[in-house]
């Protein structure tokens, strides 16, 4: 069981490294299912590049956590020696990676969004 907590946790992570490279290189077009979306970015594409190009670490930041999950669980399996069981302080870890990269999410969503309203405003006058 705990094989498919990583085999999940690994294309997760690789999407977000593909999203920085596209991100940071511009080449992420703008588009409604992935990416720094708001109400700025979508209706400029001057914005949606200014945007992605400027905070594409926020993809980075999220594959390195990400990556720190499949991590935790191999060590607990390891640390207990069961290949379906690890002990709680391993998913207590596994909670507290969870949460810290939903604030990462959150916090770095809200300034984006501020940068985006300003670099949109700033564009359009």
């Amino acid at each position: 069981m705990l094989l498919c907590l990583i085999a999940l946790f690994l294309p997760i992570v690789q999407w977000c490294f593909s999203m920085y490279g596209f991100a940071k290189n511009g080449q992420l077009e703008r588009n409604y299912q992935m990416g720094i979306k708001t109400r700025w970015t979508i209706a400029s594409d001057e914005t949606w590049e200014y945007v992605h190009r400027k905070y594409a670490f926020v993809f980075l930041g999220s594959g390195v956590l990400g990556s720190l999950m499949p991590v935790d669980v191999l060590v607990g399996m390891i640390a207990t020696r069961d290949i379906n069981n690890m002990s709680m302080i391993w998913w207590w870890i596994l909670l507290a990676l969870a949460i810290i990269l939903v604030a990462w999410l959150v916090i770095c969503g809200v300034i984006a969004n501020l940068d985006a309203r300003k670099h949109y405003l700033e564009s359009q006058a």
